[in-house]
């Protein structure tokens, strides 16, 4: 007799097989990233073609055969309709559900990272800046996976690195050059995966953290929650951190991520 799991998750990605079904990957908190055949799903009178759409919170019986495991009876939870609304935070929405489907191993329960995405999500539908949350998920990603670099002391010489800073909410134009020239509080070297202070990383080529990103990645690899700042170009130099160094330690890219990174620099540049 087939098992049956009665379960909650959410669709990362999707892919067709056959004329009339297709395949999902399906992220669940008790039972990590399913891969579920969806039968009859690209039929023209069949419903569960729109509800298994990357981005729909389900929930479903997952039935287990023998080779493959199949989805029944699913029922829409959140639909997250406002961030379909909008091309750039609907372009970050599924970057990120790209980003769980290639980091995560099939079948390992990984509760955080769910809540981590869920949260992201809420926060992208409810307006929050899209360089911020995609910042924070992706260094809260790589701390859970075990990339978390010792964010205290310089990998080289072992002195503590510069303590958090005060952000300041000043936004004028004379801030933003004055940040811009902002002194090297700490280099992290993606291939070996230590952070140096600014003496130490004086000979090196790495990824460059000024006081205040240094700050933020500190708080979000201890596990605070999503925490905006007064700067947008803060936000994008740290998706831009993390992208250069889940790709150097994961070998695996965030092609929509760097894309929206890129199209970010160009905006910045004029």
């Amino acid at each position: 007799m087939a098992r049956e799991i009665l379960t909650e998750g959410i669709v990362l990605r999707r892919w067709y097989a056959g004329e009339y079904d297709k395949w999902i990957s399906f992220l669940t908190p008790e039972h990590g990233k399913l891969r579920l055949r969806v039968r009859g799903a690209r039929k023209p009178t069949s419903k569960m073609g729109m509800l298994t759409e990357p981005l729909n919170r389900l929930k479903a019986r997952v039935i287990e055969g023998r080779t493959q495991k199949l989805v029944a009876q699913p029922q829409l939870v959140r639909g997250y309709v406002p961030l379909r609304t909008e091309l750039e935070r609907l372009s970050i929405a599924l970057a990120l559900c790209e980003t769980l489907d290639r980091w995560l191993p099939d079948e390992h329960a990984e509760p955080e990272a769910y809540a981590t995405l869920i949260l992201a999500l809420e926060s992208l539908e409810s307006g929050v800046p899209a360089e911020w949350v995609a910042a924070w998920a992706l260094w809260r990603w790589l701390a859970m996976l075990g990339y978390s670099p010792d964010r205290e002391r310089c990998g080289r010489c072992g002195k503590a690195l510069p303590e958090s800073v005060e952000e300041s909410t000043d936004t004028t134009n004379a801030s933003r050059v004055a940040c811009a020239s902002e002194s090297v509080s700490a280099v992290l070297l993606p291939t070996e995966g230590l952070l140096l202070c600014a003496r130490c990383a004086a000979q090196h080529d790495g990824i460059v953290f000024t006081p205040e990103s240094l700050q933020r990645l500190q708080r979000w690899m201890q596990g605070e929650r999503l925490s905006v700042g007064s700067r947008p170009e803060v936000g994008q130099s740290l998706v831009r951190a993390a992208l250069r160094y889940a790709e150097c330690v994961l070998e695996s890219p965030v092609r929509w991520l760097e894309f929206w990174a890129r199209l970010n620099t160009l905006r910045e540049n004029g």
